[in-house]
């Protein structure tokens, strides 16, 4: 099982040095951690593509943080591990081709989701099955890079 999470504040959180941790003001999060996910794909609408998705980064799940976390009023978090081998961001899914064709497989899988924007608990959701199956070859098409923003701001 993986997690499908909408982060919608990306380029702040990464200036400000929030790495290692997402959060979330539903317990929606918290429940999937608890099922221990493989992986976090992280998604976000780019500019001027309303109703569309970007496929950002894989996230490696960790149960415990890699990074001291400040205290936070939120009603859930999770972690992953911004300096493993396998978390990556991606460099080639902005371009129009890559953003229909990830839009494409999740509305299909999510449509509750893009009706409701990705607000609340729609943008959190489960990822497993067949769908991920077919999913990952998906995004194996993509080229992508170890997380250097998070390296260089530990």
């Amino acid at each position: 099982m993986d997690i499908f999470y909408y982060w919608k504040n990306i380029d702040d959180d990464l200036r400000a040095g929030r790495i290692g941790w997402l959060k979330s003001e539903r317990q929606k999060l918290g429940e999937l951690k608890e099922r221990y996910p493989t992986n976090i794909w992280a998604f976000k609408t780019p500019i001027g593509c309303k109703g569309q998705l970007q496929l950002l980064a894989k996230l490696v799940w960790s149960d415990t943080p890699s990074v001291d976390v400040p205290k936070l009023d939120v009603t859930s978090m999770i972690f992953y591990d911004d300096s493993h081998k396998d978390t990556i961001f991606y460099n080639s899914t902005d371009t129009v081709e890559a953003i229909e064709t990830m839009t494409k497989i999740l509305r299909i899988q999510f449509p509750v989701a893009f009706r409701s924007n990705f607000q609340g608990d729609n943008g959190i959701q489960i990822m497993d099955g067949d769908f991920l199956r077919q999913f990952k070859k998906l995004a194996d098409n993509f080229s992508g890079t170890p997380l250097p923003i998070l390296s260089v701001e530990k």
